[in-house]
C-alpha cells in the first residue's frame, strides 16, 4: 500500500518537474501540451488511486478470511474440549454410579450376615423395635444391628437407627414395648417430619 501511495507521489512530482522543465511556449500549443500532461497525471493518479482500492479490498478480505478460519478452528477445538469433558463426565458419573452400586451391596450382604446371627431380625411376627429388643436380649449390640439398618434405603434408615439408639440408649428389654417404639417412628415415617426422641 505504501508503495502505491508513493507511486502517486511520483507521478505527480513527475508533471509538476515535466512542466517546469519544458521551454516556454507561447500561446495554445504552450496551452494544449500543458493540458496532455495534466491529463495523463490525472489519468495515472486515477490509475493509480484504483489499484490502491483494489489492493485494499483485496487486504481486507484476505484478512476477513483468516479471521473466520480462525474462529472456525476456535469454535472446533472448544467442541472438540466440551466433548472431552463429556466424556469425562460420563465416566466418573458410571464410576460414581458403580461405587454407590459395590457399596450398597456390600450393605446388603453385611445385613444378611447379621440376620444369620439373629433370625429374629427377618422373622415377621415381630415389630421392627420388637425384633431390635429381641436381638438386644441374645447379645447383639448396637454396632451389630445398625449393621444390619444400613442394608434399608436411606429414608427408612433414619427412622430405624433412631430405634435401635432408643432400645440401646434406654435399656429396653420387653419386647412387648417395640409396639410402642414401632408406631411412634411409623408414624413419623408417615409424616415425613424427624422424630423427637423420647424416654422410653
Amino acid at each position: 500500500m505504501n508503495q502505491i501511495f508513493g507511486a502517486l507521489h511520483s507521478a505527480q512530482y513527475a508533471v509538476t518537474e515535466a512542466k517546469q522543465l519544458l521551454p516556454q511556449q507561447s500561446g495554445q500549443d504552450s496551452m494544449q501540451d500543458d493540458q496532455k500532461l495534466v491529463a495523463q497525471a490525472q489519468a495515472q493518479q486515477a490509475t493509480m488511486q484504483q489499484q490502491a482500492q483494489q489492493q485494499e479490498q483485496q487486504d481486507n478480505a484476505t484478512y476477513r478470511a483468516a479471521m473466520d478460519q480462525r474462529k472456525k478452528a476456535a469454535l472446533l477445538q472448544a467442541q472438540r474440549e466440551q466433548a472431552e469433558q463429556d466424556q469425562k463426565d460420563i465416566q466418573k458419573y458410571r464410576e460414581s454410579q458403580q461405587r454407590d452400586q459395590q457399596e450398597a451391596q456390600q450393605q446388603l450382604d453385611a445385613a444378611r450376615k447379621v440376620i444369620e446371627i439373629c433370625p429374629d431380625l427377618a422373622n415377621t411376627k415381630y415389630n421392627r423395635a420388637e425384633q431390635f429388643i429381641r436381638c438386644r436380649n441374645k447379645g447383639m449390640s448396637e454396632e451389630q444391628e445398625m449393621t444390619y439398618v444400613g442394608g434399608f434405603p436411606l429414608l427408612a434408615q433414619a427412622y430405624l437407627s433412631s430405634m435401635v439408639q432408643d432400645v440401646f440408649e434406654d435399656g429396653v428389654s420387653d419386647p412387648a414395648r417395640g409396639k410402642a417404639i414401632t408406631d411412634y417412628y411409623l408414624a413419623c415415617a408417615k409424616r415425613g417430619t424427624p422424630c423427637a426422641r423420647p424416654k422410653w
